[in-house]
């Protein structure tokens, strides 16, 4: 539970930034783990959509001999930062249309690379 408890630490300080609304971290397999999905959404949609969406991106990126640094959604309200938080995980980051995605996206990846999630 340690582990969890720290995980969720880590949300939290990412929650915190400017401009960012909500964060989940998801498995690879598009599997919830921890955090807040938007609200209103089907956790278990959400999840499973983000990790194919940025697996997607990868395998894109892959294609072109290129590495992927992250996926954005610009919807009309809000965008949603997808990325990889690890080899098994990524983070999708719900934020307002005024934040630096550059910067909140960087901040995070940052936050959660401090964290070794075995899970």
């Amino acid at each position: 539970m340690g582990e969890l408890s720290q995980i969720r630490g880590v949300l939290e300080e990412i929650k915190k930034l400017d401009h960012v609304i909500d964060v989940s971290l998801i498995s690879r397999g598009g599997m919830y783990i921890s955090g807040d999905p938007p609200r209103g959404v089907h956790q278990e949609t959400f999840a499973a959509m983000s990790a194919i969406i940025l697996g997607a991106a990868e395998t894109t990126s892959a294609e072109l001999k290129d590495s992927l640094g992250r996926v954005v959604l610009q919807l009309a309200g809000r965008n949603l930062i997808l990325t990889a938080a690890g080899p098994r995980y990524l983070l999708a980051v719900a934020t307002d249309s005024d934040g630096d995605i550059g910067k909140i996206a960087s901040e995070a990846k940052e936050k959660i690379s401090k964290v070794e999630i075995t899970l």
